[in-house]
């Protein structure tokens, strides 16, 4: 019975891929990471994909969000520049790399699930350096020309700040005699060097604040240590103060501790410092709290070509939904396909949001010869149980199920988490438990547990039993991804 994850994955048209991977890497600098404006969530952005990324809690060292562009456009090669989290939602502002256009640039905002292209967004006022509510917010320096009318890059004339709101495409402006030179996203602080000082504009006020720091030209942070420093820079890092987020102020400029850019990290790293490390083939995500010193690693990667087989249907799947959903084809390619998804779904009662599996009250219905569960379910010799509807949201519909059939060591129950989109097409299927029972007994009992939050993304909590060997595991189960 075990075989029938093994069936799922060679003939199931829709798979996942296990939450918590990325696509497999030997290299730490194939990774970038973003952190968000309140310094409590890190994304994951594996580069050379470029439409693929985790969010971790930088708290807890956990996964809470799998990010997945593929899809929204024809070229899918994101690069984000701006990440911000906010009540489990994600918002990203960045452009697309396979299409160096002006209107190159794109927006997601997860919350209304929505992507703005480079062509729904104002392209002529360059990258986006921030986002507040719903604003975006550019930033740029106008420079003076020579008499041949090449641009002056060391005579600045003015600079803008600029507000877009994306959702009522209004805008604001504000013009500074300064050279705009970084943005201090932790703080919602852009920073304009006024001869030798800097000088803070707080985006919340339009305003300047009083206080003034000696000029610099970035500020990063070292990945070694993940001390934040106000650097400057030629062709590399050259000299570097220690940078107070907090109180904005400096020390003095010494020697950086090391010239190349890659080892820093081009932001502010507040509460947590961040890093990868290589771990034999695969990569650690390493988070160490600034101020209790505690540590977490997380593996990001895996070597299992199984696994990375999973992501990359996963991926193929998304995107051929979401340019489906683009083009408006959806009801149409899929309305012979309703019907049998409402009978399908009529079949599973919604389950309370604490859920525990009691084996000795359990009950079922046999829906193996629906005519959904024969496409969605494809291992010869297994009857398939409903158990019941996990939660439904906008993007996606979750259900527990049972199959049942047998196996070298007696019969074997499999429960899993079935995620379909709303015209029942597989998005995600995951085993989270099975029992095994022959004519002594059972050789495998899991138990397990599953708690739903306001949000519909759902924990569930193992405790592997076989043999009377226990292992603990945990899944979580997202809306959107």
């Amino acid at each position: 019975m075990r075989i029938i994850s093994l069936f799922l994955l060679l003939f199931s048209n829709f798979v996942f891929a296990q939450n918590g991977y990325l696509i497999n890497s030997s290299y730490p600098k194939d990774f970038k990471i973003h952190l968000n404006k309140s310094q409590t969530h890190g994304l994951i952005w594996y580069y050379k994909a470029s439409n693929y990324g985790l969010v971790y809690d930088l708290k807890t060292g956990e996964q809470v969000k799998e990010i997945i562009l593929a899809g929204y456009t024809t070229n899918s090669s994101f690069e984000p520049h701006v990440f911000d989290y906010k009540e489990d939602n994600v918002i990203l502002a960045g452009w697309d790399n396979e299409d160096l256009k002006p209107e190159h640039y794109f927006i997601w905002d997860e919350a209304s699930n929505k992507f703005y292209t480079g062509k729904e967004l104002p392209f002529q006022h360059g990258k986006i350096q921030d986002i507040i509510g719903d604003e975006l917010v550019y930033a740029f320096t106008i420079y003076q020309k020579d008499g041949k009318g090449r641009l002056n890059l060391k005579k600045p004339s003015h600079s803008f700040v600029q507000f877009y709101n994306w959702k009522t495409k209004k805008w604001r402006e504000f013009k500074q005699p300064y050279e705009f030179k970084e943005n201090l996203t932790s703080r919602s602080l852009l920073l304009f060097e006024d001869g030798n000082k800097m000088k803070f504009f707080d985006l919340k006020t339009a305003q300047f604040l009083a206080q003034t720091t000696p000029a610099f030209d970035v500020v990063v942070s070292n990945y070694a240590d993940g001390i934040t420093y106000a650097a400057k820079y030629d062709k590399g890092i050259d000299k570097v103060a220690l940078f107070d987020i907090n109180t904005l102020t400096l020390g003095s400029f010494k020697k950086a501790p090391t010239h190349n850019n890659l080892d820093y990290y081009w932001g502010e790293m507040v509460n947590y410092h961040v890093k990868f490390e290589q771990n034999n083939t695969d990569i650690d995500l390493v988070i160490t709290d600034k101020f209790s010193k505690a540590t977490k690693k997380v593996t990001i990667t895996t070597s299992d070509k199984e696994k990375a087989d999973l992501i990359k249907a996963r991926i193929a799947t998304l995107k051929e939904i979401r340019q489906n959903k683009i083009k408006g084809d959806l009801d149409k390619k899929y309305a012979s396909q309703k019907p049998d998804f409402v009978e399908f779904e009529a079949n599973f009662e919604p389950l309370p949001k604490t859920f525990t599996y009691d084996y000795n009250n359990a009950r079922g219905r046999d829906i193996t010869q629906l005519k959904l569960s024969r496409k969605l379910f494809l291992t010869p010799n297994t009857t398939v149980f409903s158990v019941g509807k996990v939660f439904e949201c906008k993007e996606s519909k979750v259900f527990l199920v049972m199959l049942r059939g047998p196996q070298a060591e007696g019969t074997e129950s499999v429960y899993a988490i079935l995620k379909t989109d709303h015209y029942g097409n597989r998005l995600q299927y995951q085993i989270i438990a099975r029992a095994i029972r022959n004519h002594i007994g059972y050789l495998q009992r899991d138990e397990f547990s599953i708690t739903t939050n306001s949000n519909s993304n759902s924990v569930i909590k193992v405790k592997e039993n076989y043999m009377g060997e226990e292992k603990s595991k945990e899944f979580k189960i997202y809306c959107l991804n």
